[in-house]
């Protein structure tokens, strides 16, 4: 079988290129998935529990398959370091507590117990005709692992750093109209509704919901998970 061969590495960089990235909050590390964590993702995707309205990407993959999914985003020529995305997974800490029945989400820092970051880096214009760097975010989080607050403290640490880091000036989430727990999620943060698609999935697949935000957005939504006792960063 022949080697493929990555696109070439564009040159200049753009800005928001790294070889890897690494965000870490209270109870989570969020960093650039490695080779040896292809068991543990395997685990997390392959679960029916945690795909339950689709749109989970790879979920039928092999675990060698997703090892070299994932060799192709790291290393000098991957994804992540060509600038094409920034996919994470997340790491729960060494130190919090793991329920039963986890222990096949061990990596070599923590428990995997979610994949996040961001999905794309898109120059665009703004309303005044300048360009302006747009990215797209997502977050899963484990069935195990639910109910605990560790989805909403991904989603504040990768959109601060998509913000304060990365230079995005817009950012934008998409999901499935059905999937009501990622819909409240995002209404808890304060992030309104831009655009509803009928049929706005892949293949015609049904309906899509998609939120899209400034950093001033991200701003006045800031107050209001701080005042709700909702900031998992501080």
């Amino acid at each position: 079988m022949a080697t493929e061969i990555p696109p070439p590495i564009p040159d200049p960089l753009p800005p928001w290129a790294r070889l890897s990235h690494t965000i870490s909050t209270p109870r989570l590390i969020l960093r650039t998935a490695l080779v040896s964590d292809a068991t543990a993702f395997t685990k997390l995707f392959s679960d029916p529990i945690n795909n339950p309205f689709g749109g989970v990407v790879g979920q039928y993959r092999s675990e060698e398959q997703q090892r070299e999914n994932l060799r192709k985003q790291g290393g000098n020529a991957g994804s992540t370091a060509r600038g094409e995305n920034a996919w994470l997974v997340v790491i729960l800490k060494e130190n919090q507590p793991v329920p039963e029945g986890a222990e096949a989400l061990k990596a070599a820092d923590g428990f995997l117990i979610g994949s996040t970051g961001f999905n794309e880096f898109k120059i665009e214009k703004d309303a005044e005709g300048k360009e302006i760097v747009r990215t797209d975010v997502g977050c899963l989080i484990d069935w195990r692992f639910q109910r605990k607050g560790y989805a909403l403290e991904t989603l504040e640490a990768v959109i601060e750093y998509g913000f304060k880091k990365v230079g995005a000036k817009k950012i934008t989430a998409d999901t499935n109209v059905e999937n009501e727990p990622w819909r409240k999620l995002v209404d808890v943060m304060g992030i309104p509704v831009a655009e509803m698609k009928k049929d706005g999935r892949p293949n015609g697949e049904g309906g899509s919901v998609q939120y899209r935000f400034s950093e001033k957005d991200w701003e006045v939504a800031k107050i209001k998970l701080k005042s709700g006792g909702k900031w998992y960063l501080d």
